[in-house]
């Protein structure tokens, strides 16, 4: 059994500073693994598991309800295979709210990484995770930052892989100041994150865009029409450079 599911902690305070629980739909085939996580998410009080489903159509539903989920925290292989799960983190990105999306998948390949995260994923972990590792990339996720667990990012594959790809607001937020000619610390003190998170948020639009330094980033994001609005104002830093 999943390590998620093993040595579940005791009830920790609130962490993300939101007036109620992170709203969390739990997507899996299995019915245990689905009573463990629900069970995991119950022991923070930062947390509230609001739904479940077995399958894409059921988690659709799920998300469509009133009381929507924040985060949907989605297994790959709902029993048709993967790319049926990838379509699902897609059409779970294109409703309006639409939950951040946390894989938690046994299906750690260059092809599952990539192509999730390019239909709008905002956080990867292998099932091997540990609870608190889960809980931590929940919780994240929901405040908009990028997740990948350890050793999840050397599997993505750089270059298009079909499908345009969706940049979630964190990692749009980064390249825009990217442009302005902040450094990852300069943007890490203006946006009160750490300057691991913005390493994170950087890494995945490198693996989105197909990408390997920031200036491609900037330049390939900006030609995709990824960064609407007027540009950052500057606030110091460098030209941005290869």
């Amino acid at each position: 059994m999943s390590d998620v599911l093993s040595g579940i902690p005791e009830a920790a305070p609130a962490r993300t500073g939101r007036t109620r629980p992170i709203r969390v739909l739990v997507v899996d085939d299995h019915p245990a693994l689905r009573i463990g996580l629900r069970t995991l998410f119950t022991t923070v009080d930062d947390l509230s598991p609001v739904a479940e489903a077995a399958n894409a159509a059921d988690a659709l539903r799920a998300a469509r309800r009133p009381e929507a989920p924040d985060v949907a925290v989605v297994d790959l292989d709902l029993g048709a295979g993967v790319d049926g799960g990838i379509r699902l983190v897609r059409e779970l990105r294109a409703l309006h709210p639409a939950p951040a999306v946390l894989v938690l998948s046994a299906y750690v390949t260059a092809q599952t990484v990539t192509s999730a995260l390019r239909a709008g994923a905002t956080g990867f972990l292998g099932k091997e995770a540990s609870a608190e590792s889960l809980l931590a990339a929940v919780r994240a996720v929901a405040r908009g930052e990028t997740v990948l667990g350890p050793g999840v990012s050397r599997h993505a594959l750089p270059g298009p892989q079909g499908s345009a790809p969706v940049l979630t607001p964190r990692e749009a937020d980064v390249v825009r100041l990217v442009a302005a000619g902040l450094s990852n610390r300069e943007i890490a003190a203006r946006r009160g994150i750490s300057p691991s998170t913005v390493k994170s948020a950087l890494s995945a639009v490198y693996t989105k865009l197909g990408v390997d330094s920031r200036a491609a980033a900037v330049a390939t994001a900006a030609g995709q029409g990824l960064l609407p609005g007027p540009p950052p104002p500057l606030s110091g830093g460098s030209p941005v450079a290869r």
